[in-house]
């Protein structure tokens, strides 16, 4: 009988401590995964009453593009994005199952929505921004083209960037083709952005147009990795 109430007792506390550390500021908040090969995923988690009423999801490609599932030939990455959502609900909170077929996307909305969960925890120590690796994109330049950066992120420093070109088309440049050491400059943007204050290298001579959408670029990637 002592035994039976003694892991009543224990059940009641391991229940309390869970109701507690799911007690979350109400409010909205977003937050992305970590960038894949080719994608990253990116939540929106609705607070109410202290619990979770609502998660959005969206995965984009590694060009920033959001992917339209009406038309996306993987079936069961178009179900990861339309039935995890509200598993999250159901279960308030990450520990749902994997999609079959669809690891990455899984993988991806469950950090998100774990990294927006810790934005709601008034309890959560967290520094400026999640370690990581996340994409960022400049503005559209005047001859068409904008630039993707690959930013890692520790300890709220940057210790690696790399970039891509993307041509009107959506396709990549190839530096290769480009008459221009542009894979040189964008190695010494790299070099200048892990001790630069984050997004804001100064002025690369002879590089002037790669410095203003490498910041730009890196200043979108770390606005996905903020945890404010």
């Amino acid at each position: 009988m002592r035994k039976s109430l003694v892991l009543a007792l224990m059940l009641m506390l391991i229940a309390s401590s869970m109701v507690s550390a799911s007690n979350w500021v109400d409010g909205v908040y977003e937050a992305w995964s970590d960038a894949g090969a080719k994608s990253i995923g990116y939540a929106k988690v609705f607070i109410e009453d202290g619990k979770i009423a609502a998660v959005i999801l969206r995965e984009y490609t590694n060009l920033l593009v959001e992917k339209d599932f009406g038309v996306y030939s993987w079936e069961e990455a178009r179900i990861a994005n339309q039935t995890m959502g509200p598993k999250f609900v159901e279960i308030q909170g990450t520990d749902v199952d994997i999609i079959s077929k669809a690891t990455g996307s899984s993988t991806m909305y469950k950090q998100a929505v774990e990294r927006a969960l810790l934005k709601a925890d008034p309890n959560a120590q967290l520094g400026k921004y999640f370690d990581g690796v996340f994409f960022g994109r400049s503005h559209y330049t005047e001859r068409g083209y904008y630039e993707v950066a690959r930013v890692t992120i520790e300890n709220d420093k940057i210790v690696d960037v790399t970039f891509e070109r993307i041509l009107s088309d959506f396709s990549v440049l190839d530096p290769a083709d480009y008459n221009w050491p542009l894979e040189f400059a964008w190695q010494q943007y790299a070099n200048l952005a892990k001790d630069s204050e984050p997004g804001y290298v100064d002025v690369i001579s002879g590089a002037t147009g790669i410095t203003l959408t490498g910041n730009i670029a890196v200043r979108d990637a770390l606005s996905r990795a903020s945890t404010k």
